[in-house]
């Protein structure tokens, strides 16, 4: 399913969230991959509309200290054909 979203995307309603509460979902999906023991778990935000599950669109931002790293570049709900990015700051 997800290569059928990413054919689409441009066809999709793009919602823009807060840049601080854009921070908070990279860093609490990214916690909860974490393995404790047997028991492996990765938090799945859902969509607020029809409450699937969202597809996650990841991109590598390089950066010289670390060699680059993965973050969550927009969350995509296929039946609702919505797509949430970080607002982008005002300059």
């Amino acid at each position: 399913m997800a290569a059928d979203i990413s054919a689409d995307l441009a066809s999709f309603a793009v919602r823009a969230i807060p840049f601080d509460e854009w921070v908070d979902i990279d860093t609490l999906v990214h916690r909860s991959s974490v393995t404790s023991g047997d028991f492996d778990y990765v938090l799945r935000p859902l969509c607020p509309d029809c409450g699937v599950e969202t597809e996650i669109e990841y991109e590598t931002v390089d950066l010289a200290s670390d060699g680059g790293r993965e973050v969550i570049s927009a969350l995509v709900c296929g039946p609702c054909q919505v797509l949430w990015e970080a607002e982008q700051p005002e300059e």
